[in-house]
């Protein structure tokens, strides 16, 4: 079994890049994404060449911090002061109850603009293009988003995860998840985040994904400060990715069950040389 370790919102703080590092260089992770319109992300870009065995995309990111695009050109994307409106603020808005409403509320042409300046932006933080690009926090819900990363990375002839999962047949074993595929709603209180014991689900429910020639494990690894409870309702939760992703005991069962590290980097060489034959 080939297995791939994805931890996004690199660069989203300081903390959560910090934990993210962690669980590259003392655990499992080989995969993450960067956030470009963060006070941190500039740090963290620079973090990205000490890492070369590990596979760095980037990660769309429009319900925090500040666009990157002039404001004037995406207006129902953000407030008066530039910064996205939070994703909590739309999903009270009677439009969120329909797809043709969240377009209304994510209009694609204005996600493009911004789409395309983040692309930019991460080409000037970090030398070169990313090497996969992926959704955050409404790729499952909005259309217009999703179709528009989608668009972004055609456009630049970078992968979007979610469709190399697709042509590769990846089963995923999402931390929430049991049994594989069903996911419950987010849990947004602190103390039960806290409570949360990830690394036991995935412990519990492993084993599945042997059965598979190709399965990943997704998270948000990364510590937490207080720029992070600002900005997100995923918080504390955090710390237990990083937990499972450094754990010895999910070291000792990949090498056990002599299962291949693999990353995006890994999959576009084998969809080229499939092409090639």
């Amino acid at each position: 079994m080939k297995l791939l370790v994805q931890g996004d919102d690199f660069g989203f703080t300081r903390a959560v890049t910090y934990g993210i590092l962690d669980a590259i260089e003392n655990g499992i992770l080989n995969c993450t994404g960067l956030f470009v319109n963060m006070p941190s992300s500039a740090w963290a870009a620079k973090q990205i060449a000490a890492h070369p065995q590990t596979c760095f995309g980037l990660d769309f990111n429009i319900t925090s911090g500040k666009c990157v695009a002039d404001p004037q050109l995406i207006q129902h994307l953000v407030d008066a002061d530039g910064e996205f409106i939070r994703s909590t603020v739309k999903y009270a808005d009677p439009l969120f109850m329909a797809d043709q409403g969240r377009d209304v509320l994510w209009p694609y042409d204005e996600v493009m603009i911004e789409l395309e300046a983040q692309f930019q932006k991460y080409v000037e933080l970090a030398g070169s293009q990313p090497e996969y690009v992926h959704t955050h926090s409404i790729g499952r819900t909005v259309p217009s988003y999703a179709k528009a990363v989608s668009d972004i990375g055609r456009v630049h002839g970078v992968c979007m995860a979610k469709e190399m999962r697709e042509h590769f047949g990846f089963a995923d074993l999402h931390k929430t998840w049991t049994p594989i595929g069903k996911r419950p709603k987010k849990v947004f209180d602190i103390e039960k985040q806290l409570n949360k014991d990830t690394l036991g689900t995935v412990i519990a429910n492993r084993d599945e994904l042997l059965q598979y020639e190709y399965a990943a494990l997704d998270g948000h690894p990364g510590y937490v400060d207080a720029e992070l409870i600002a900005n997100s309702t995923v918080s504390i939760e955090r710390l237990r990715d990083v937990e499972m992703m450094m754990s010895p005991v999910m070291k000792d069962w990949i090498k056990e069950h002599h299962v291949e590290m693999v990353t995006y980097r890994d999959l576009k060489k084998r969809m080229a040389m499939n092409q090639s034959e």
